[in-house]
């Protein structure tokens, strides 16, 4: 059997993560079999355990590019040259209409795989995952920080980032008439108490 190239292995690979994310979104993780992906791969099973010990992996590996958005965004947004406040109200709102375009996070959040799946990865994915997430979001703190956010605690602004960044996965549970408005009015109000030097001034 000839062996394949490094270029043929890195397409087989790309294959991989591109028709998988497909089979993920169309069917959900549980109803995706390892062969329906090879078969939509056009490999060999076996070709598919050189690349991915599980399924659960090879998942990983599509979330793993997906969340690359999040590192999209935030470089996007160090790029701009805005006031505070408007810094702010630019990386809500960039990260809300990603995540909400974003098929594959919707299907992930709507079937309620998410959990499940996790819980049967490696741990030291998930460690590994977990600290490169915190190094970065880390980075964007402190550039907002020196850019003027009166938020000292590193933790309060990655947690609001965070929720703000799952806020489209449920926009059925808050309601589909309000919101887009509520949405807006929170983006506002966050990035103006975020941004307001009155709240750092000692009481009276």
């Amino acid at each position: 059997m000839a062996r394949i190239s490094a270029e043929q292995r890195k397409q087989i690979h790309e294959t991989l993560l591109s028709k998988s994310k497909e089979l993920f979104i169309q069917y959900g993780f549980s109803k995706t079999s390892i062969d329906d992906i090879v078969n939509a791969c056009g490999i060999a099973k076996g070709s598919f355990y050189s690349y991915y010990p599980t399924k659960e992996e090879l998942f990983y590996a599509v979330l793993r590019r997906e969340e690359e958005i999040k590192n999209n965004i935030i470089a996007e947004v160090m790029s701009e040259s805005l006031p505070p406040k408007e810094l702010l109200m630019r990386f809500f709102d960039i990260s809300f209409k990603a995540i909400e375009e974003n098929e594959f996070f919707q299907s992930l959040y709507q079937r309620g795989e998410y959990e499940r799946i996790v819980k049967r990865l490696p741990k030291e994915l998930i460690d590994d995952h977990a600290r490169e997430d915190l190094e970065s979001s880390l980075q964007f703190v402190k550039f907002l920080q020196e850019k003027g956010v009166t938020e000292e605690d590193p933790e309060i602004l990655i947690g609001l980032f965070r929720i703000m960044m799952l806020l489209p996965l449920h926009r059925q549970e808050i309601g589909e008439q309000t919101f887009l408005k509520t949405i807006k009015k929170m983006i506002e109000c966050l990035s103006n108490d975020l941004t307001s030097f009155s709240r750092s001034l000692p009481p009276l």
